[in-house]
């Protein structure tokens, strides 16, 4: 019993420490943190004059609307590809700027999206995609939307679905068409060989087999809820189901669910 007691401290003192060292891997260090704050001061500065638009009315040329958007897409794009760190860096200051910025809970799929001010009622986004495979990060601009049409939605969480020794990250996104008309969808990702990849068709529904679920909705009859960005599309991390909230054919959105269960090879 007594040689017990040491042994116990010294795999105690073990895990610890290999749980400090893994810490460490995952947070960027002070140098590079100071490095990164610099770099979000600079691109917080140039979203806040496309951001601007919305305020200043519409006297402001749009071509100068279009130059201030490429600037800043070039420059957040460069950022993020010059320091890979950055996927695991808050960027609290672009937060506070209304850009969405939500990360997966291993901290290898993380997406930024924002408003670009061109659009009107109909509210136009960019999206940037990070993913980390290895220790490889990448970083991509992505222009594919999120439904059947050529609308590009924004994104408001990711949740994260293990199954074996696969990953899958569910992705939910919003789209905004007027002050009355607006989406919700969910849809599928894993990252494989070094490539982030749309998983096709994972939801088996009464109409077939399809690549995303998603409401369409008139906003005012959720207009009351307190969060922002709103939270339709529920998930059960224990129980692996999607809940999708039940809409009228008049676009209420409804306090009843239809629920999707993963099978371990799609969701029904």
């Amino acid at each position: 019993m007594k040689n017990c007691i040491p042994l116990f401290l010294l795999l105690t003192l073990f895990l610890n420490s290999c749980d400090q060292k893994q810490k460490k891997a995952d947070t960027p260090t002070p140098q590079l943190t100071s490095h990164l704050k610099d770099e979000e001061v600079k691109l917080q500065k140039m979203y806040q004059k496309i951001a601007a638009y919305h305020t200043d009315g519409n006297d402001a040329p749009l071509d100068s609307l279009e130059t201030e958007n490429i600037k800043f897409e070039t420059a957040f794009l460069n950022c993020l590809t010059k320091n890979p760190e950055s996927i695991r860096y808050p960027f609290d200051s672009l937060k506070k700027e209304n850009i969405h910025i939500v990360i997966s809970k291993d901290s290898l799929f993380k997406i930024y999206s924002w408003d670009t001010s061109e659009g009107g009622t109909m509210v136009d986004f960019v999206n940037i995609f990070q993913y980390q495979s290895g220790k490889n990060v990448q970083s991509k601009i992505v222009k594919e939307t999120g439904s059947e049409d050529d609308y590009i939605p924004f994104y408001s969480e990711i949740f994260t679905l293990k199954n074996g020794s696969k990953t899958y990250y569910l992705a939910v996104s919003n789209g905004i068409y007027s002050s009355k008309d607006a989406s919700q969808s969910i849809a599928v990702f894993s990252i494989e060989n070094n490539q982030l990849k749309k998983e096709t068709k994972l939801f088996k529904t009464k109409e077939g087999f399809k690549d995303l679920l998603q409401i369409d909705f008139d906003f005012f009859s959720v207009v009351d809820r307190p969060e922002r960005p709103l939270q339709l599309i529920k998930y059960d991390d224990q129980k692996k189901q999607i809940s999708l909230p039940v809409v009228t054919e008049e676009g209420n959105v409804t306090n009843e669910f239809t629920i999707y269960t993963f099978t371990g090879q799609y969701f029904e």
